[in-house]
Parts: C-alpha cells; structure tokens; sequence
C-alpha cells in the first residue's frame, strides 16, 4: 500500500462532476457524451483538464439502484484516450441505450467511496441539483477548494475498472485468461490502494447472513441451520456487497446479519481489539458449529447470538481494561 494513497490526486488534478443511472466499474470503464454537441464538449474538456482528471459520480433519482439515488458513489481517473464507449465497456452494455455516451474517454481507475460515508449530492452543492440535466449530460468543472477537499477525504477504496484486452483493434498485450470478456484478475499491478481517512477508521465486527435454500447450497439437510461470515472491516457493507459481487445473479443472497456501528460509523474498535472480538466469535463457532472454511460457519441462530455476544464482550474488554 502506498505511503501517500492520494498521490495521484493533487492540487492540480481536475475534478468533473456528473451523474450515471448506477455504479458499475468492473463493466463501465468510461465517461461519455452524447451527440454532436457532447463531441464538441468533449474537445473542449481535454483542452481544460487535466491528463489524467478525477470524474466524481452521483447517482441519479431514476437509478434501479434504489440504495444509491442522490448518492455520490465514487470516482474514476480518467485519460485523455478517446474512443467509442464501447472500446471501455463490456460487451454485456453495447447493445443498450444505443447512440448514447458514444464519445468517451477510458477511465484507468476507479474508487468507491465506503456505502457508510458516502454523501448526499445536497452536502457537497444543493444547487447541484438545481443543474441536475446538465450536469449529466456534459458535466460540470468543480473548482470550489473546499468542496474538492471534502471528496477526497471522504473515506474511499480502490476497485476493479474495466479494461477491454483489445485497444485499436489489436491485442493489448500477450495472451491472459480471461473471465467472460474481462481481465482475470485487476488491471492495476500495483495492488490497490486506500485512501488516508479510511485507514484510519474504526473496525467494525460484523456477521454476514447467506439468504437462500440452505439444503440446495450445501447438497445435504441443513437442519434449520444458516451459513454466516464472520469478521471485522471498517465497512461491513462494503464487505457484503463483495461476496455478493463474487457470486452469480440467482437466489443467494449475503445480508448484513449484525454489526457494531449501530447506526454511526464513527462507533467501533481499535484494529487490535476488533481482532480480539472476530477470535472470540470464530473459537466460539469452531467449538459449536460446523466450519465451513474461511471465516464461514453453518450455524443455529442460537449459537450466532452467543458468539455475537462473546466477540462484543472481548472487543470492550481489550479496549477498555
């Protein structure tokens, strides 16, 4: 992990605000604009920008994502390389909303700020909203210091951005495994990095609930029993919403089941006492439910409650002797 996580986001990396209708980075690798007056807002952009710029996303009212509407999201690092949006995207989108976006930019990176900081668009700029079409449609040059100050020290994580293997009609490179019509693994080699102020949270302890037929997951009678995760993050929802992301689209489902915050972020452990409180949950577990690998455990809502109970108790105790 990098010394200085934000060392590619200075003072003098340009920031453009705008909207999409979700946040899906792995398969939207790209900001676009539509039509020839986004050709012409595009050519005007790269000359203002700077190479590479910071694109800050919100996500709409009409958005399906219903957890996200008026959510600022993330971001990506966006280049200066032109190219049809469908040059940045996976193929699973080309045949959608056709004509729109089609004057792109790739994004080379992408960053989600944690689901428990992120803003309302209303706490960065209520009259945002007010700019609400045009600022989807051909973005809006944030210069306000004190608003850029507060996105970038929001709590934020990196994520996968999608990377088509073909640029310009070649091979971007040597052959690589591929996973449908994506990279096998992260484009960025470097691994990825945190942003300072998320470093610095609290951990939380959480339990993780899989939703779905026990019996048909496991090939054998669960007994009334459920498969649970248990942990520690300084955001149990982004924790979720990975493993779900893991799994096909289907009838299993990863639910946050319990966690500490109890409703304000702030609320938590000290990494060395949260990991005293995962040990607790997990030696509990091992000893009165069947491990299933991992930090995954079939076990009765019963013995949940008591390892949820021993993990809280041991946490407390370590950071208040």
């Amino acid at each position: 992990m990098s010394d200085n996580p934000a060392e590619f986001w200075t003072d003098q990396t340009s920031v453009i605000f705008t909207s999409f209708w979700g946040w899906s980075p792995e398969t939207w690798g790209t900001i676009g604009w539509t039509g020839q007056r986004g050709l012409t807002r595009r050519a005007n952009l790269l000359q203002e920008l700077s190479d590479p710029f910071i694109a800050m996303i919100y996500v709409t009212n009409s958005s399906r994502q219903e957890e996200l509407q008026g959510r600022i999201v993330g971001f990506y690092l966006v280049s200066h390389e032109i190219g049809h949006r469908n040059d940045f995207t996976h193929p699973i989108h080309h045949d959608m909303s056709e004509g729109k976006w089609e004057h792109s930019l790739r994004a080379v990176r992408a960053f989600s700020y944690l689901p428990e900081y992120r803003l309302q668009v209303a706490d960065l700029d209520a009259s945002l909203l007010d700019r609400a079409l045009s600022v989807a449609g051909m973005g809006e040059i944030l210069t306000d210091a004190n608003q850029i100050a507060l996105l970038r020290e929001t709590p934020w994580v990196e994520n996968e951005v999608y990377r088509s293997l073909w640029q310009g009609g070649d091979f971007e490179e040597e052959f690589e495994p591929m996973r449908g019509f994506t990279r096998a693994g992260p484009a960025n080699r470097n691994g990825y990095v945190v942003s300072s102020s998320a470093q610095q949270l609290k951990r939380q302890l959480y339990i993780l609930r899989l939703d779905g037929s026990m019996d048909a997951y496991l090939g054998k009678a669960a007994d009334g029993k459920q498969i649970y995760k248990v942990g520690l993050s300084a955001s149990p929802e982004l924790r979720r919403s990975s493993l779900q992301s893991a799994l096909p689209r289907g009838a299993f489902n990863w639910m946050v089941h319990v966690h500490t915050t109890n409703g304000n972020p702030d609320d938590g452990f000290s990494f060395e006492a949260a990991v005293t409180g995962e040990y607790a949950m997990k030696k509990h577990l091992a000893q009165n439910s069947e491990w299933l690998g991992g930090e995954f455990y079939l076990a009765s809502e019963s013995d949940i409650e008591s390892a949820w109970k021993l993990g809280q108790e041991a946490a407390l105790k370590y950071q208040t002797p």
